[in-house]
């Protein structure tokens, strides 16, 4: 059995200085794929490129589907077609079409031409859907069977197509025109006579996904549910193919870094593997919106010039003020959008997680407004309307900044639009928008 433990990376690059691609081939094969990935993941391409030549084309599916996209694409360029084919024949029809679909289409069909017909279908017919729906992410090799068969029909189907289809949970069961009918786990087959008839023991009021549903929805389903595979259906609800919990983990973890990307204003794909050029130009768009601001806000103060001039001391403020509000309006936004994201905010009770989110901007805007303005009368006693305005200005800026970070993502979501884009440059700057004409409207009315 694989040791589950990280491979000594050191020894990995003194074996392959010295030649010794036994001595590698031993090592590995008491790792797991996943931890052999992560090595090569870690290694210099060249290096990764020459123990990947070592493997044999079972061994090299199981590693390349946990390959970074650059590693992997650094040892495809390598790998003669046929090679690449004997690969692909031995992956899921899921993974087969994420691997051919990062090669050029003259490169992939030069892969299929030594890949056997059938499986040559399969992953064609997989290419054909977009990447990130149920199509693009579903496998077609799945178990499916008539609903007028017996457990001992079922049993036996299974036996005999064991090399075929893996990791099988769940027995789709379709009509005669493979329209999808019902299901029902493997585990009932043991408990059911052999002689039972499949329709008597199946689950008809089973959950199923569009071929064409976002992937992000598809995972929702997985999590209400409770599921480890999802049978697939086209709009005749044939049956076509399945998802299984694997890539449903796969999907959860873009999902969620193409959010966090998105919240911190640095595009929406991962930008360690590109180049300084490449990440520069992600991160450039989304950071306008900043500048901009800061220009606005800089052309506020300028018209504010004569208050400023005469309370000197409001100038020490604006930091904090402005840092609360885009504080208070970030946590509301990423509340939110999380919300959104996970199911947990549902469309009926948007307003409600409004009203909720300003209430607690209030609340404490109150508490650290009287904070502030206690401490400012502390230390400019002489001024006492100073104290005044501060501390409404950070009461008010908060309560604001609630409401924009958390309608921002709101208006965004209604509009169609991924409401991740909402945070980041453009709630901090909003709210620093927000927060200086506070304080210079509080300023010129209380102190002036």
């Amino acid at each position: 059995m694989p040791e589950n433990q990280q491979i000594d990376i050191d020894l990995v690059k003194d074996l392959l200085k010295s030649g010794k691609s036994d001595s590698i081939i031993d090592m590995l094969s008491r790792h797991h794929p996943a931890d052999i990935a992560r090595l090569m993941n870690s290694l210099h391409h060249d290096e990764a490129k020459e123990i990947f030549c070592l493997l044999d084309p079972k061994e090299a599916s199981e590693i390349i589907v946990d390959l970074n996209d650059e590693a992997r694409n650094f040892i495809l360029e390598y790998l003669e077609s046929n090679r690449v084919g004997e690969i692909v024949d031995h992956l899921a029809s899921d993974d087969a079409a994420d691997l051919l679909g990062a090669l050029s289409e003259e490169d992939a069909n030069k892969v299929l031409e030594n890949v056997p017909d059938e499986a040559t279908r399969h992953v064609k017919s997989l290419l054909a859907f977009e990447e990130d729906t149920a199509g693009g992410i579903m496998q077609t090799e799945v178990a499916s069977i008539s609903s007028d068969a017996t457990v001992q029909q079922v049993i036996n189907m299974l036996r005999e197509n064991r090399d075929e289809m893996e990791d099988i949970h769940n027995i789709f069961v379709t009509d005669n025109y493979q329209r999808l009918v019902g299901g029902l786990p493997v585990r009932r087959l043991v408990l059911e006579s052999p002689y039972t008839a499949i329709s008597e023991i199946m689950d008809t009021d089973y959950v199923s996904a569009h071929v064409d549903e976002d992937q992000e929805e598809v995972a929702k389903l997985f999590k209400k549910y409770d599921l480890i595979s999802l049978p697939v259906v086209d709009d005749t609800d044939r049956l076509i193919g399945r998802i299984t919990i694997d890539d449903i983990v796969d999907v959860i973890e873009e999902e969620a870094s193409e959010d966090f990307l998105r919240m911190a204003g640095a595009g929406s794909e991962h930008t360690l593997p590109k180049s300084i050029i490449k990440s520069a130009k992600t991160r450039l768009p989304w950071l306008f919106a900043s500048c901009i601001g800061g220009l606005v806000a800089l052309k506020i103060i300028g018209t504010f010039e004569t208050t400023l001039g005469t309370v000197v001391a409001l100038a020490s403020f604006i930091p904090v003020i402005l840092g609360m509000g885009g504080n208070i309006g970030t946590q509301s936004t990423t509340i939110v959008v999380r919300g959104l994201a996970t199911g947990t905010v549902e469309s009926g009770s948007l307003w409600k997680v409004v009203s909720k989110e300003i209430r607690i901007g209030l609340i404490l805007g109150v508490i650290y407004g009287v904070f502030l303005a206690l401490t400012t009368l502390f230390i400019y006693s002489s001024q006492p309307f100073l104290s005044v305005v501060v501390g409404l200005s950070m009461c008010a800026s908060m309560v604001l900044a609630s409401a924009v970070g958390t309608m921002m993502p709101i208006i965004l979501y209604r509009s169609g639009v991924d409401p991740a884009i909402a945070t980041g440059p453009f709630v901090t700057t909003s709210v620093d928008i927000i927060g200086i004409l506070i304080l210079l409207n509080f300023a010129s009315i209380f102190l002036l």
